[in-house]
């Protein structure tokens, strides 16, 4: 059981490290967002759509005004 438990600490470990951002705006959305939903793919939406999505969203993640422009411009691919 101690063994398992390793394995696991471990693999949560790796796959928190593993994710590359490539964005300063990427790096905010999935810190803002993913803590509770998953990612969104950004071809869900177009920039109009993502818009009227985040001005819903921001206001229940409490975003700052940069942070939801952040996320908005990642999400419209800007």
């Amino acid at each position: 059981m101690k063994y398992f438990l390793y394995l696991v600490f471990i693999g949560i470990v790796a796959c928190s490290a593993a994710r590359n951002y490539t964005s300063n705006e990427e790096k905010v959305y999935y810190e803002k967002c993913s803590g509770c939903h998953r990612p969104h793919d950004r071809n869900e939406h177009n920039a109009e759509e993502w818009s009227a999505v985040m001005k819903k969203m921001s206001k229940k993640a409490h975003l700052s005004d940069d942070e939801n422009r952040m996320i908005i411009k990642y999400l419209a691919g800007k």
